[in-house]
């Protein structure tokens, strides 16, 4: 069940759902997920994403039901200012985490990482003890696991009961897993992200602060997966779809 938090107003583009969150609020939002004893989906939302919401109502009804969509690439935030709708803040999703981190720490919560292959997870583990020693570890579990484990996992999963719940690849579907069964786990946060749980297992270098401000930091991600420069084909129908809810003032 979508539960709205305060300090957060939901806004959207092209009819997708986004939400805007200041940086200054931050704290709050975050202490509230932490105590409120509620389910809490939280997902970070690229161009790419917005434009797969808009054929995917699987994807779509994800979003809608997340407490908190935050929108990590400038195109976003351009597309809600050319549609004069409320504009939302750009986070790093790494930076966005680890200051989500301290909000459990601070509380003296506890984490579940599920992901990775085996020696990948320990290492994400490790350095988040390093980092992050208020902070009680549950469990993990590593991805690209068989089909008939996966009862197991969500029985672990519950059983431990994590404040925060941090996955990454080798979780099939990644987000649309979590809001399937995030309903048979505890209240608690529930987050995927690929690029936060591969940069703490040091699998790709955290973006420089001036690629994430000048919105050049996906071209690390171009260059490890070049078949994905096609998608500018794609983002071109983007600005089309913009031009066009603005003629029709959706």
């Amino acid at each position: 069940m979508e539960q709205r938090l305060e300090s957060v107003v939901r806004t959207d583009v092209l009819g997708v759902p986004v939400d805007v969150v200041k940086p200054e609020d931050l704290p709050a939002v975050f202490a509230q997920l932490v105590e409120d004893r509620q389910h809490h989906q939280i997902v970070f939302i690229r161009l790419w994403d917005l434009l797969r919401a808009r054929r995917s109502r699987s994807f779509r009804l994800t979003l809608r039901h997340a407490s908190l969509v935050i929108p990590v690439t400038k195109g976003i935030i351009s597309g809600a200012r050319f549609l004069q709708r409320r504009e939302p803040y750009r986070y790093s999703p790494f930076d966005f985490v680890i200051k989500l981190l301290n909000a459990v720490e601070q509380k003296r919560a506890s984490l579940y990482l599920l992901g990775l292959r085996r020696n990948e997870l320990l290492r994400v583990e490790q350095n988040i003890r390093e980092t992050f020693p208020g902070i009680r570890l549950v469990g993990r579990y590593a991805g690209y696991y068989p089909a008939n484990v996966e009862p197991d996992i969500v029985t672990a999963i519950k059983k431990a009961g994590p404040s925060l719940l941090l996955a990454g690849t080798g979780v099939p579907h990644g987000n649309r897993w979590l809001a399937g069964k995030m309903a048979e786990f505890h209240p608690g946060i529930y987050l995927w992200s690929q690029e936060v749980m591969d940069i703490l297992a040091d699998r790709r270098a955290r973006p420089s602060r001036r690629a994430i401000e000048m919105g050049t930091d996906y071209l690390g991600e171009a260059v490890r997966r070049p078949w994905r420069i096609l998608r500018f084909f794609v983002y071109g129908w983007y600005v089309i779809l913009l031009l066009v809810y603005r003629l029709l003032k959706k």
